[in-house]
């Protein structure tokens, strides 16, 4: 039976707002940080499983967490859906918009060892992906179809003389300075908790990288660093971290979420950095936890910098805070709070099912990615959804002027447990608003994988696009499974209506992997015409009228699928599905079956991923 897509539609309820958290309450510190070191980031071909296998992190003390979180979860067990029942149906207004059509996608990092995944990717204008995981950094040029292996950040922590403790990477594309930037956390303790943040030389992300590294305890009150997020603007770098007390968990152990602000090209250049810290950001004297800073959409803005935050371990709340830093370093920023309403109530997500007695972990209702674009921010975070009894996505969209105004509506397949949602813009411009949002899937029927939807211009959804189904269930520590604390998402800058996607997938020994896929919303829209080629191929005669040859060298004898699809991803035809030897291959088609227009002739390898990609036209 099709799932059924559900959809909680609340109308845009506009709520008058008051700033509760007088601006200037918040207090900043000042540090001067040296450059640490110049590192090549080539491939690393050490085996990190030898060191330390199936570390999970950054749990020190696990059995603290039943205190943190368990008499939330047990109470909302109670909206769990029993596998195969039927519920009532939230007011509908789903399946209006088109799903995301997928074009090039791949496997990226493999698993090393380490739980949870973590997955984030950045790819640049001139089609360098770079993906990082739990704790890897793994590179390809879409250019020459070419990986560069992965580097292991192990290698990085020892060469910069740390307690090798590494755990949650993140990367993101600098599209005004042509730069990647990557940020990892090392150390679970004050005495070793540091934050790497590193600024390549050059518009690739294999090469040489500045690397910094900034005090996990910067207030030395015996406290360290966890969860990063960060965002750009035009001219600094922004992170956000927890600070957690030592011999807890990142449940139990908060203490409080600090912004670090940053001058890019300080660190572009290797100059010694001269940051910002902002902590004691408070509401009713309580600490605004889990801060998400809001990125840009088609591009980058600022001086200022919006954060997005929830109660996200609660069983029930409609409190949304927008948290705003005023301006550059400077021009001594200030940091002030808006509490919005929401039209909706959002509760602590239970953890999923799979097709396994192990339960994948589902930590809490955090905000886990936004953007701006067009005067709005949109925003998304898991939560439960109490019709569908599974987890869903919360979706808030925001509108600043002329006074911040919230509305929400609420994701849910009744079939399907959804998590871990990033979302990034897939506008055109000017007034065109539409999004699309990564998000891990699973069921006790449906192995882990990953997938995708789109929001459109109505705020209409859009049914999911399998990004990578999961080929087995996971099975890696003793009990609930760690499942991944978070997607990559990120716009194509110079490629209006293009976003790129990252998740983990479960594979047949039951570890997890790293699969990255490239996503259009544009009805008609053409593949960018820089395809993925592990092999030499051309298409000839092209315009083609009755017949066309596929032309191809492959390196290795390999088992491959050769299909044709048109400009909105539909499959036309299977043409061949079997192993061919290495070296030159033809495949000869017939083209009267095609009616006029763009199609592409694609070629995937056994393991799912596009490897050929040619433009055929046909007349």
């Amino acid at each position: 039976m099709k799932p059924k897509l559900l959809l909680v539609w609340m109308l845009s309820i506009v709520i008058s707002i008051t700033n509760l958290h007088a601006q200037g309450l918040a207090k900043s510190k000042s540090f001067n940080i040296p450059l640490s070191k110049t590192l090549e980031i080539v491939s690393d071909e050490s085996d990190p499983d030898i060191r330390i296998l199936k570390k999970v992190l950054p749990k020190p003390h696990p059995g603290a967490d039943r205190l943190a979180v368990a008499t939330v979860k047990e109470a909302l067990e109670k909206h769990r859906s029993p596998s195969g029942a039927r519920h009532d149906q939230s007011p509908n207004k789903s399946q209006a918009a088109d799903a995301p059509v997928m074009y090039r996608n791949f496997q990226g990092n493999n698993f090393n060892g380490f739980v949870p995944n973590d997955n984030d990717m950045a790819i640049s204008n001139g089609e360098i992906v770079c993906s990082v995981t739990n704790t890897s950094i793994w590179s390809r040029d879409l250019n020459t179809g070419l990986s560069y292996g992965t580097y292991n950040l192990h290698t990085l922590t020892q060469s910069l003389g740390l307690q090798q403790e590494e755990f949650d990477p993140k990367v993101m594309y600098d599209p005004v300075s042509d730069r990647f930037i990557l940020v990892c956390l090392n150390g679970f303790t004050d005495s070793t908790s540091n934050i790497l943040v590193g600024f390549s030389q050059g518009p690739s992300s294999y090469g040489s990288w500045n690397f910094y590294s900034l005090p996990g305890d910067p207030l030395n009150n015996t406290l360290w660093t966890d969860f990063p997020m960060m965002a750009l603007t035009e001219d600094e770098l922004i992170i956000t971290v927890n600070l957690l007390y030592n011999d807890s968990t990142w449940q139990a152990g908060f203490n409080q979420t600090v912004i670090w602000q940053i001058s890019k090209n300080e660190g572009y250049s290797g100059q010694q950095l001269n940051p910002l810290l902002h902590y004691d950001i408070k509401y009713n004297n309580e600490p605004i936890r889990n801060l998400c800073p809001v990125k840009g959409g088609s591009t980058l803005y600022g001086p200022e910098m919006n954060f997005i935050s929830n109660r996200n371990f609660s069983s029930g709340n409609d409190t949304i805070f927008l948290v705003q830093l005023s301006g550059l370093i400077s021009s001594s920023p200030t940091v002030s709070v808006d509490v919005l309403e929401s039209n909706i109530n959002y509760r602590m997500p239970i953890d999923a099912q799979q097709p396994f007695q192990d339960l994948l972990i589902v930590n809490d209702a955090r905000v886990l990615g936004a953007y701006l674009e067009n005067n709005q921010i949109q925003f998304v975070f898991n939560m439960l959804d109490t019709v569908a009894g599974k987890t869903g996505i919360y979706h808030g969209i925001i509108n600043l002027t002329p006074t911040p105004s919230l509305s929400a509506n609420v994701y849910a397949i009744d079939t399907l447990y959804m998590a871990y949602p990033n979302i990034a813009y897939a506008g055109n411009g000017p007034g065109d608003n539409r999004s699309i949002v990564s998000v891990l899937i699973s069921s006790s029927t449906i192995q882990p994988g990953v997938a995708a939807f789109q929001i459109d211009n109505n705020i209409d959804y859009s049914p999911l696009t399998v990004v990578k189904p999961g080929v087995s269930y996971t099975n890696m520590l003793v009990g609930n499974e760690r499942w991944g604390d978070y997607t990559g998402c990120q716009t194509r800058y110079n490629l209006p209506g293009w976003v790129w996607v990252s998740g983990s997938y479960s594979i047949v020994n039951h570890t997890t992997r790293t699969w990255i896929g490239e996503l259009g919303v544009n009805t008609g829209v053409s593949v960018p015409e820089i395809g993925v080629p592990a092999a030499e191929s051309s298409v000839f005669p092209n315009p083609a009228q009755e017949r066309v040859s596929f032309k191809f060298k492959l390196e290795k004898s390999s088992a491959v699928t050769v299909r044709i699809i048109n400009t909105e991803g539909k499959l036309i035809k299977t043409v061949y599905r079997g192993s061919l030897a290495a070296g030159e291959n033809e495949i000869s088609l017939q083209t009267g079956f095609l009616s006029k227009g763009i199609y592409f002739l694609q070629m995937q390898d056994e393991s799912g991923a596009t490897v050929i990609n040619e433009k055929l036209s046909v007349q």
